[in-house]
């Protein structure tokens, strides 16, 4: 939907930089230009989407800063002792921090994963225009609620009815918003409050009837509210609620007709017998058949053939399937069934809403997988390390593997950083052809991380150490610039359950350390009596 074009500005004299510009492929839906100086003046900066100095020290990151404007990414270029040597500020100033020399292909690796997150970032920008968007083209009122009852956020039916515009009615109370007085026992405030509280009670979708006093006399609305739960499931933030006028509605058919054919959402209808009585075009688009091929059959079977079979229950407690298709591309959707009443609160049928979620599911898997990964080896991180064994250790007992590279420092100040990266990932790729179903990371630097859950016997753990270290070292004698490389391996287990991870790491690293001690290129066994 979207065209996006970026504005790369270099600072440098090197001409390598704008030539691995050159070579990089946009994005989709983005282009970039790139604009080249050797002065170092930063005013040229200003408007750029990314900015990289390499003239030196005579500029630094927070002088350059306010040249850039907000979201720009900041890249400083400079040998390692002065990029050591900087003060906290001044690394907090800059997104990322280049050693040089600069190899072209860690140039390329960073700069493509610079425009992927920025892809990510205008991805997650416009999802929330595109929410924005769908609001504001509701007939009806939508509003988010805090739990302390102020309005968070309206579209612009809601502010049509109140008479009020979007920024007079951010942040106010019910009493303000319809022009009411707290005192009058007729203003509606605590009807409000009462279904409001219903809501975050029964933690799900309630439907309400509720009259409210405003500027123009008294108004009933149906209401529709749900909770909004933050992230760790239980902490209720406030509640998001729809609301249809129906003062001068003279039957529930109209209003029903009205919502089916306003909202952005496929809706399908079904009486209190089961039988499909209505859809709306989004319906038909989301699960490419006519209404009229579903008018009159029974909802759960047609439900348990439109949907592939695996389904989840995501943070809000909505059931979340895809839609099957044919072409096995079918829609992400969000699931919401609601009763429908008449006049009398008897249920005479049933109201479903699917919510196409499967942009949003998508960058929620893009995003989660960048930050528990290492961009350069794509192993899991050390911060993802943690997080899985909280999350699957239970009382299971725990092994480890401490890699670290020998003489890798040596081949990565002689080969340059193009060698080191590609010793790293094929170290990463042997550790994974290795140990297929255990838990690989890279630590940082040249240090791995191999863990296994469950029983496993010393032997079995130093023979598969032995067969790593020996197909490693094939890896390297294969290549003139690696032929000088080894590993060393530190092994440790932890046979009581609740034992601290990082007093096994300190074990397993105590054992890395002894194996370094007696010559390099070899495991050992972490013992108590070392």
């Amino acid at each position: 939907m979207y065209q996006c074009k970026l504005q790369i500005m270099i600072f440098s004299k090197d001409p390598m930089l704008p030539e691995v510009m050159d070579t990089l492929c946009p994005l989709e839906r983005f282009s970039h230009t790139v604009t080249v100086s050797g002065n170092p003046a930063p005013e040229l900066a200003d408007g750029s989407d990314v900015v990289i100095w390499d003239l030196g020290s005579c500029i630094l990151p927070l002088q350059l800063r306010p040249h850039c404007r907000e979201g720009t990414v900041l890249v400083y270029c400079g040998e390692q002792g002065m990029l050591d040597g900087l003060a906290g500020a001044q690394m907090e100033a800059a997104d990322e921090l280049w050693d040089t020399p600069l190899s072209r292909e860690r140039v390329r690796i960073r700069m493509e994963q610079i425009l992927k997150r920025i892809k990510l970032e205008y991805d997650l920008y416009m999802t929330q225009t595109y929410l924005d968007t769908a609001i504001d083209s509701l007939p009806d009122m939508l509003w988010f609620k805090a739990i302390d009852g102020t309005h968070v956020k309206v579209n612009q039916a809601f502010c049509s009815v109140v008479g009020k515009d979007r920024e007079d009615v951010t942040g106010r109370d019910h009493c303000y918003i319809w022009g009411v007085s707290p005192d009058d026992s007729e203003n509606g405030e605590e009807s409000c409050k009462k279904s409001e509280a219903a809501v975050i009670l029964a933690r799900r979708t309630l439907q309400f009837t509720e009259e409210v006093k405003c500027s123009r006399g008294m108004r009933q609305l149906r209401t529709y509210k749900t909770p909004i739960v933050d992230r760790d499931g239980e902490t209720v933030l406030g509640t998001v609620g729809i609301g249809h006028d129906v003062t001068d509605l003279g039957n529930m058919g109209a209003e029903i007709e009205i919502l089916l054919q306003s909202m952005p959402y496929a809706i399908l209808l079904w009486n209190n017998r089961g039988r499909i009585l209505n859809a709306n075009a989004k319906f038909e688009e989301y699960f490419q058949i006519s209404k009229i091929q579903v008018l009159g059959k029974d909802y759960e079977e047609w439900f348990a053939a439109a949907f592939e079979g695996h389904r989840t229950i995501n943070s809000e407690g909505y059931v979340e399937a895809r839609a099957a298709l044919s072409d096995g591309f079918g829609k992400m959707l969000e699931i919401h069934e609601n009763s429908i009443y008449d006049i009398f609160h008897n249920v005479v049928g049933k109201l479903c809403i699917f919510r196409d979620v499967t942009v949003e599911r998508d960058l929620e898997k893009q995003i989660l997988h960048s930050s528990n990964t290492d961009f350069l080896t794509g192993l899991y991180n050390r911060r993802y390390f943690y997080q899985y064994i909280h999350g699957s250790r239970g009382n299971k007992s725990v092994s480890l593997l401490y890699i670290d590279l020998d003489w890798f420092k040596a081949v990565n100040d002689t080969y340059g950083h193009k060698v080191g990266d590609a010793v790293l990932t094929g170290t990463a790729r042997t550790l994974v052809e290795s140990f297929p179903n255990d838990f690989v990371a890279r630590l940082g630097g040249d240090e791995f991380l191999v863990a296994r859950l469950g029983e496993c016997s010393v032997e079995q753990l130093e023979k598969e150490a032995g067969e790593f270290l020996a197909k490693l070292n094939a890896r390297f004698q294969a290549s003139r610039e690696m032929s000088s490389l080894s590993a060393s391996i530190g092994i440790a287990q932890g046979t009581d359950s609740h034992m601290d991870i990082d007093l096994l790491i300190q074990h397993s690293d105590q054992a890395l350390y002894q194996a370094k001690k007696e010559g390099r290129s070899r495991y050992c066994v972490y013992r108590e009596q070392e």
